[in-house]
């Protein structure tokens, strides 16, 4: 519970609690998408500004104000959300974590802090209409960055660590699973890596790179065809977690432009090597 040393009208702090506590439920919706509409947040989050009206006038008590916070969350997560009971855990969880997020934010906008019995005292020149349009804003911005972080997560998951083995050399690496990855060579997929890497594993520099006579293959771009050296690796080891799996005799092309600049990976690994 926080408290502001500032003279503030209920009808004021009611409607700043709802978009405060809008706003929060609406973050724990972006996280878990868990099954809900407008009219069960706006709901769940007046049950919350009310119950944080109802506390500031009348309750004194520390204990029983934290037992009625923790009673009055789960209520709203009730109300907000149609989940399990590891769903509504899960929920609670996030939803107290936002909540404490919000209020170390708050604390940092304010000029000084004590905490007494009763809560945390905040002594602040910034309006409280100020610091809910902060919040608003932040939730946006979440929502945004949630979605980048999502799309992510889902390209990790098609990363895999690879350590290729080259006349006692080693190199380990991570390849990026291109289902578009149809590349053959006398019958077998090809996997495509940087030029750095490739530079790395054999010991060489550009010049040797350009003036040593190897097979190339042609790949087929919108920008037209390219050609890449290519060459025959001893072994390369597919890391897949749990198990291991041993790739022996393997080619692989060398790709000297700069699709790899920037990207987490420096290889391209065909879908039918795993």
């Amino acid at each position: 519970m926080y408290n502001f040393c500032m003279t503030i009208y209920i009808e004021s702090f009611l409607i700043q609690n709802l978009i405060i506590n809008l706003c929060l439920l609406r973050l724990v919706e972006i996280t878990t998408k868990s099954k809900s509409s407008f009219f069960k947040i706006t709901l769940a989050s007046l049950l919350g500004a009310s119950f944080s009206v109802i506390s500031a006038i009348f309750l004194k008590n520390a204990i029983f104000m934290n037992i009625l916070k923790i009673f009055c969350a789960c209520l709203m997560l009730i109300i907000a959300f149609k989940t399990k009971w590891k769903g509504f855990l899960f929920n609670l969880i996030l939803l107290f974590v936002y909540t404490y997020a919000f209020g170390g934010a708050v604390i940092g906008l304010s000029s000084s802090t004590y905490l007494t019995e009763f809560g945390v005292i905040m002594s602040s020149k910034i309006n409280l209409g100020i610091i809910t349009l902060i919040i608003i804003i932040l939730t946006y911005i979440f929502q945004l960055v949630s979605s980048h972080i999502k799309s992510k997560i889902n390209l990790t998951k098609l990363i895999y660590t690879l350590t290729l083995h080259l006349n006692k050399q080693k190199l380990k690496i991570n390849a990026f699973l291109d289902t578009g990855n149809r590349l053959t060579y006398m019958g077998k997929p090809v996997i495509i890596i940087d030029l750095d890497s490739y530079l790395h594993l054999t010991k060489q520099n550009l010049i040797e790179f350009y003036t040593s006579k190897t097979d190339e293959i042609s790949l087929g771009t919108v920008a037209g065809l390219n050609k890449m050296k290519i060459i025959k690796i001893d072994s390369i080891e597919v890391n897949l977690g749990k198990k291991k799996k041993i790739l022996t005799e393997q080619y692989v092309a060398v790709n000297t432009t700069n699709s790899f600049k920037g990207a987490n990976y420096d290889a391209l690994l065909a879908p039918n090597l795993i």
